[in-house]
């Protein structure tokens, strides 16, 4: 196979951009998905809408301040995009957790379902 035909397989991969989205009208065409850290802190979840608008995930993560133990109603809703604060549907179509900010394996959804995973140190020391 010469370099050239090389170029021209597919190479079965997905690019996404994560935060970044001061660039995202001129990425857009080229990426498959978003990450998004904040947005709901920050205060520019509209930005990653374009993701949604055109069909793609954006999988967002917020770090309440009461992440770790089961949050309040009114906590999650403000992140979840459900609730005045949060902009209701500011959101809306996106992959939202909530986690700590240390990112141990505590997860809380929009839903309230809790789970935690189990998570090695660094180095796979225990």
């Amino acid at each position: 196979m010469s370099y050239l035909s090389s170029l021209t397989t597919p190479l079965n991969i997905s690019l996404g951009l994560k935060n970044a989205g001061d660039i995202i009208t001129q990425v857009l065409p080229i990426v498959h998905f978003s990450v998004n850290e904040q947005c709901v802190e920050y205060k520019e979840c509209s930005k990653f809408r374009k993701f949604t608008d055109a069909g793609k995930p954006v999988f967002h993560i917020e770090y309440p301040d009461s992440a770790g133990q089961k949050l309040r109603e009114d906590v999650r809703s403000r992140y979840c995009g459900t609730g005045d604060e949060g902009k209701k549907g500011d959101t809306e179509g996106f992959s939202t957790v909530l986690k700590k900010m240390d990112l141990d394996g505590w997860v809380e959804y929009c839903d309230g379902t809790v789970e935690v995973t189990e998570v090695s140190g660094s180095g796979g020391k225990e």
